[in-house]
């Protein structure tokens, strides 16, 4: 409840780490409960890079880090671990209760190709040209239990404005748009854990290496061949 007096300290010392833009902002927030939902909202604080394309989220129960520009997962962990580590020292954590791990990968098909060059049959559904379709939309989800805790891979259409419902609004700078005659999907990976365990930095980063071991194999299943070759894949 306090966070609120902790972010002037916290949005100095990442000023001086290369997050110098601070945004303020409402989390919209649906609770479920026996007697129906309840509507609310909460505090959400950003600190970004100068180039806006990175960003520590910083709410009352929770913490996040997000990029537009992924560069290797090192790249990530040690950013993660800025984030963390100012925090902690400031607010003085004490437990996790989630830990999570997320991809979105935005897949433009030019007027010349298919989807279905890109990712394997089973996230395609029907073929609407079996029965008779055209502009079909359509969504793939997998969920799935592993050792570490839940993983999910969601697939589809991208539509307007380009970015998964649950994301919306973007508060990063990005290179989402489409060509003329292009299509967009969305391929999204989400794994996660939930346990309660006291707070360490070092601890959940190694949790992240963890979560993001099955990711890295649902990725190599999701997509063909083709798709690593034109892509220029290596191991991120």
């Amino acid at each position: 409840m306090a966070i609120e007096t902790f972010v002037p300290t916290i949005q100095e010392k990442l000023r001086h780490l290369g997050y110098p833009r601070f945004t303020r902002g409402k989390l919209q927030e649906i609770r479920l409960a026996p007697e129906g939902p309840a509507f609310g909202s909460a505090d959400r604080f950003e600190f970004q890079d100068r180039q806006g394309q990175a960003g520590i989220v910083l709410a009352p129960d929770f913490i996040s880090f997000h990029t537009s520009t992924y560069d290797t997962f090192e790249v990530f962990q040690s950013a993660m671990r800025t984030a963390l580590d100012i925090v902690h020292s400031v607010v003085d954590c004490k437990l996790v209760e989630r830990v999570g791990l997320r991809y979105v990968d935005f897949i433009r098909v030019a007027k010349d190709e298919h989807i279905r060059e890109y990712v394997k049959p089973g996230l395609l559904g029907l073929d609407p040209a079996d029965i008779g379709a055209t502009d079909a939309l359509w969504r793939f989800e997998f969920v799935g239990a592993t050792e570490q805790g839940k993983l999910a891979v969601r697939f589809s259409r991208a539509q307007p404005p380009l970015a998964p419902p649950d994301l919306f609004p973007i508060t990063l700078k990005h290179d989402m748009t489409l060509a003329e005659g292009e299509s967009a999907f969305f391929l999204d990976f989400d794994h996660f854990a939930e346990d309660t365990e006291d707070f360490s930095t070092s601890g959940l980063l190694e949790k992240f290496g963890n979560l993001h071991y099955n990711l890295d194999m649902a990725f190599k299943a999701a997509v063909t061949d083709t798709a690593l070759t034109r892509w220029e894949a290596k191991t991120l």
